[in-house]
């Protein structure tokens, strides 16, 4: 199954934007930015073709956040790969600068892409929330948190995050990390193309 995923065509990409405590969207930061499909979607697509069930749908994000030493400061990160997993983000506990924050999907959209290709393109948008991450480091403008990478996830158990299964995965570029604005939220549009 796996060779017959690595063959079709499936697309994502991100892209940020800022959203105001009262949830108005600001211009989007750059354009979309390709992700990586990682090994962990044919598991949530097989349950989900399969048996319907519903726990294995994507219900939020991830998004990976460092507290950097000072304002502008880069993070560096190592290359993605398709044996992404829930355990990179589990590690995170043991790091004195990076965590991750769990966020529901806010909303969803079906859309199609044309050309004889119907309800084909999906649409996810989530936004930073909460003052700290899954393991407990801080996310704030005082702490110089930037988020750096983001994952789209099946939250196989709501109460359980160690259950989790990735989608797709995905880091900004150097230029285009997002630091937290006190004045604002971190909203992220990920797009799915499957044709």
């Amino acid at each position: 199954m796996l060779d017959q995923l690595k063959a079709s065509n499936v697309r994502g990409r991100v892209r940020a934007s800022y959203l105001t405590e009262n949830c108005n969207l600001a211009a989007p930061l750059g354009d979309f930015k390709p992700n990586l499909i990682v090994n962990e979607w044919a598991t949530i697509v097989a349950k989900l073709l399969t048996a319907g069930d519903a726990r294995y749908r994507i219900a939020g994000m991830y998004l990976e956040f460092e507290n950097v030493a000072n304002p502008g400061d880069p993070v560096a990160v190592d290359p993605l790969t398709r044996q992404r997993n829930v355990d990179y983000y589990n590690a995170l506990a043991g790091s004195s600068d990076r965590d991750y924050l769990r966020v529901s999907l806010t909303a969803n959209q079906l859309l199609s892409e044309g050309e004889g290709l119907r309800d084909n393109q999906i649409l996810f948008f989530a936004r930073s929330q909460g003052l700290q991450g899954v393991h407990g480091k801080p996310f704030s403008a005082a702490d110089r948190s930037v988020v750096f990478g983001a994952s789209l996830v099946a939250f196989v158990d709501a109460t359980d995050a160690t259950r989790d299964l990735i989608c797709s995965s995905f880091y900004f570029d150097i230029g285009s990390q997002v630091p937290k604005l006190s004045t604002s939220q971190i909203g992220l549009e990920w797009e799915l193309t499957l044709n």
